[in-house]
């Protein structure tokens, strides 16, 4: 226990070097994200072990453009920045890319295939990943990934441990939902003004 506790205190000395009103930070403290809301900033830090230095990147809040909740891969909360995307980056490209791979696939199959997704992804059977997925202004890597729950063996929802990581991702989906929509409300308030000086009295 004291051992972790100076890991603990240790990361977080470490990340007191990005300016941050939120933080959260991994059981394993290999990853973090922090928002400053004073610098309009979010940060999305990684490292390879506890003895190493943090990887930070940094995206200007209109820089976020999605955020979604996923449990073993499947979308269970999605928030979009409006009417720019034209669909879901998150959910679009695998299922996409598979049915153009396999375009004989019968019904029959695609049937098949949907109740043995529903069966392993069934609640009796636990949860195996929690995570919440960002869509951000990166070609190099435009969807960042920030699991809250990984344990080796399916875990129940009932379990205090997934309650309290779904506690957390929920949190974090919310604050940067918010953020998104800051944006867009932002957005309308300019194109209003916009309008309102090219009007023809």
């Amino acid at each position: 226990m004291k051992r972790e506790e100076v890991i603990k205190k240790e990361t977080e000395e470490m990340l007191e070097e990005y300016p941050h009103s939120q933080c959260t930070i991994s059981s394993n403290y290999l990853h973090a994200l922090l928002i400053d809301e004073a610098s309009q900033t979010f940060f999305i830090a990684k490292r390879e072990d506890i003895d190493s230095d943090f990887e930070v990147k940094e995206y200007l809040f209109n820089e976020i453009y999605e955020t979604a909740i996923e449990e073993d891969g499947i979308q269970i909360a999605l928030i979009s920045r409006g009417g720019l995307l034209g669909g879901s980056l998150l959910d679009g490209g695998g299922n996409s890319l598979i049915y153009l791979m396999e375009p004989e696939k019968s019904s029959k199959e695609d049937s098949d295939n949907a109740t043995e997704q529903k069966v392993e992804n069934s609640p009796e059977q636990g949860v195996s990943k929690l995570s919440l997925k960002v869509v951000v202004d990166d070609l190099s890597t435009p969807i960042i990934e920030y699991v809250f729950l990984e344990p080796e063996e399916p875990i129940s929802k009932e379990a205090e441990e997934y309650k309290e990581a779904y506690k957390q991702c929920k949190k974090w989906h919310q604050m940067i939902s918010v953020l998104i929509k800051r944006h867009d409300n932002l957005n309308k308030v300019i194109i209003r003004r916009y309008e309102n000086s090219n009007k023809v009295v």
